[in-house]
């Protein structure tokens, strides 16, 4: 069975002109959010000490409050906006409904300014800035990440300002990428609880019994990673096996997987079902044991429900 990948080997942050009529949008390694939200593609904390938030920009910062309103830049008569608010939020318009929101901090002091992106707490993307002499904003986009560019390439973007306004419009949906960064770690584990439960299946199809532990599965996954925790216990009368993933950071769910030996006509215990379970709640609590009902059904432990598939 082959072993599900956690892509752990991601680019860094970067924009890139892709799509129909060279459309500037937010691309990504692999395109879509995966690559941002990916933890390992940076792993430093913001720094106070060297970088000024916006959410603490007084009147006396004018670059600031140059900052802080709409801007706009136009690619083959298509549009794409930056919203920064006086709160520390970006929000980047791709289309005129869906918007990705941010965080950003700024240091005026050195020569081009400094702009750091962030989700959260973490700075996922170092770049510079600056204004022209008649109030655009130059913004250095290309080979950014961890290491700041020194100054600006020949692609550099500039953008118009359309509006001191900061609100989006009603119909604008945001995508939270905290929220995408949980969806992108919990989905690792219901990928790796689910092919636990199939090779559960497929082990007892062949022994007779099921697997006491991962490493027998066969299926390459480690017992650790940098969101869950994997491992196996088996029932005290065989009958039934649990997998279960436990997260180890906060705010992620835990995820459990079962298989169960059910009954044939003739009464004897020769075939197996399996569900997989999700925590109601984020936990970093072990599962309890799956309830045992009066049908051959096995449910899923107090505090979860089933993961539809």
């Amino acid at each position: 069975m082959t072993n599900p990948q956690n892509n752990s080997n991601l680019a860094p942050w970067k924009w890139a002109l892709i799509g129909a009529g060279s459309t500037l949008v937010l691309g990504l390694a692999g395109f879509g959010l995966y690559n941002l939200l990916n933890p390992q593609t940076s792993s430093t904390s913001t720094s106070t000490s060297t970088s000024t938030s916006v959410a603490n920009a007084t009147p006396e910062n004018s670059v600031a409050k140059q900052l802080i309103g709409q801007w706009e830049i136009k690619i083959s008569g298509n549009s794409f906006s930056l919203i920064f608010t006086q709160e520390g939020k970006l929000f980047m318009l791709e289309t005129p409904t869906s918007a990705t929101e941010l965080k950003y901090q700024i240091n005026v002091t050195p020569q081009p300014k400094n702009l750091d992106l962030l989700v959260g707490t973490k700075i996922i993307a170092r770049t510079i800035f600056d204004f022209t002499a008649d109030g655009q904003l130059r913004l250095e986009l290309d080979n950014i990440g961890e290491s700041r560019p020194t100054s600006f390439g020949s692609n550099v973007k500039t953008f118009q300002k359309i509006s001191e306004q900061t609100t989006l419009p009603a119909n604008v949906r945001v995508v939270n990428p905290e929220d995408q960064q949980r969806k992108v770690r919990q989905s690792e584990a219901k990928q790796y609880v689910s092919s636990m439960n199939k090779a559960q299946q497929a082990f007892y199809a062949e022994y007779a019994t099921f697997s006491a532990t991962l490493q027998k599965l066969g299926i390459g996954i480690k017992s650790e990673t940098e969101n869950y925790s994997y491992s196996v216990v088996l029932s005290n009368d065989k009958r039934f096996a649990q997998s279960m993933a436990l997260a180890k950071i906060d705010g992620l769910k835990n995820y459990t997987g079962i298989v169960f030996l059910t009954k044939t006509s003739d009464g004897q215990y020769t075939s197996t079902q399996s569900r997989l379970c999700e925590s109601t709640q984020p936990s970093k609590e072990l599962p309890g044991t799956p309830t045992a009902t009066n049908s051959p059904d096995i449910q899923c432990p107090s505090g979860y429900s089933d993961v539809l598939k």
